[in-house]
């Protein structure tokens, strides 16, 4: 390992390799600073505590640029002042913590998820993947004891059991996890640091065929309440699927036919206003009131059982493709489209219906091209008249697609809603 005065000067002037450096101060005994391969500076003081064989211990002093050479150089200091003194300080340090709380893995989660994750918008998924993904094979673990190796095995078993994206999504979740622990001086590092993504994901840009949507709705209307009717509310207005989910009936003006999206449920954090065609208003009156939200189960919690009610739906549509009286042209892949693909697919048809793209992009609740320049001076109502015409029109494509007898009324795509 290197040997040199560590000065703010040569601190800096060190770059970062494929692995770990240490480089040691030439003046006191056991203090160094640690390269990462991402390029980030460590201070570090490594020291045997009286009485122990075995490794040295390694204690985190802080980072270059939160500490300067020579303050990290006296709190090495005192480090070997307590260790002369038969204190051991990495100990001491790691008993401090446990004041705060255990330092179990399934304790840690808990207080992350009751401190944090609760006041995120993935707050279920990101619950649910850590719970199901890590808290299964870590439990009662020390927090401590967790490495990159054990990070990658479980993100190995996602990727085994055929979920790759979604092992993409695991290491985003448990990374928040260890970068809070970090933030709350929990950790001294992240197991996560240098660990890329399972697996490369290839942007979207999926639009359905109109014979796709067909029996996408179809198979909507025989799924049970309420994500069969959050489908054809996503067909029909094109906004995003937690925002559908988070529907309450105190957003709702059925006299102005208006849903507003209030701001913290709106991706972007901006409050929007939604024409609701007479198609998706059907949709909403026919679930039962039985609490707050319009969709949900018990009312109070919003629906998230998105995968598996997916798959429900892809086996209702594949079967109702395969059917000779279908009017898809061949069955309908249901690897390959996704929900979102429902708000990129209306925009498209939209356009193709002779609706402005600014309009288009409103409704979505987008700040793009020109518009975006100006859009933050506007009201919540802008363009509300153009935006009514282009959902009401693209509504009664969907009913003429829907129905038979090929009527041009706006009507009821769906069906009444009921419990399952």
């Amino acid at each position: 390992m290197p040997h040199a005065k560590l000065t703010n000067i040569y601190v800096r002037s060190l770059e970062a390799g494929a692995h770990d450096v240490i480089h040691w101060d030439i003046h006191v005994r056991g203090f160094g600073v640690k390269v990462t391969p991402t390029g980030r500076k460590v201070f570090l003081v490594q020291y045997r505590p009286n009485g122990h064989a075995g490794h040295a211990r390694k204690l985190t002093i802080g980072t270059y640029g939160d500490l300067t050479a020579d303050q990290a150089r006296r709190k090495a200091l005192e480090v070997v002042s307590a260790k002369a003194q038969g204190k051991d300080p990495q100990a001491e340090k790691r008993a401090a913590k446990l004041k705060y709380g255990s330092d179990r893995f399934c304790d840690v989660l808990d207080r992350f998820i009751n401190q944090h994750v609760v006041q995120t918008r993935s707050a279920r998924e990101t619950e649910r993947l850590l719970r199901k993904d890590f808290l299964s094979v870590w439990g009662t673990r020390s927090i401590h004891s967790i490495t990159k190796r054990d990070v990658n095995e479980v993100l190995d078993r996602i990727r085994e059991r055929g979920s790759a994206v979604m092992a993409n999504r695991a290491l985003a979740a448990i990374r928040k996890l260890f970068n809070w622990c970090l933030s709350k001086d929990i950790v001294e590092r992240s197991p996560c640091a240098g660990i890329s993504a399972p697996t490369r994901e290839r942007s979207r840009d999926r639009v359905l065929a109109d014979d796709e949507l067909h029996v996408i709705l179809l198979a909507a209307r025989q799924m049970a309440y309420p994500f069969g009717p959050i489908v054809e509310v996503l067909a029909l207005t094109g906004q995003r699927r937690d925002e559908v989910a988070r529907m309450r009936w105190e957003d709702i003006n059925p006299a102005k036919r208006l849903w507003t999206i209030p701001a913290e449920h709106a991706k972007n954090g901006k409050a929007h206003l939604v024409h609701l065609s007479d198609a998706a208003l059907a949709v909403i009156n026919a679930a039962p009131k039985h609490g707050a939200l319009v969709f949900s189960t018990d009312g109070q919690r919003a629906f998230g059982n998105w995968n598996d009610a997916k798959r429900r739906l892809d086996g209702v549509a594949q079967g109702l493709s395969s059917r000779a009286d279908c009017p898809a042209s061949s069955p309908l892949d249901v690897g390959s489209w996704r929900l979102h693909d429902l708000r990129r697919t209306m925009v498209t048809g939209m356009v193709g219906l002779g609706v402005r793209q600014e309009i288009a992009d409103k409704i979505l609740n987008h700040q793009t091209g020109a518009l975006s320049a100006v859009g933050r001076v506007y009201q919540l109502n802008e363009y509300l008249d153009e935006r009514k015409s282009a959902l009401d029109r693209w509504a009664a494509k969907l009913s003429r697609m829907i129905n038979a007898d090929g009527a041009d009324n706006v009507v009821h795509i769906g069906r009444a809603a009921h419990a399952g």
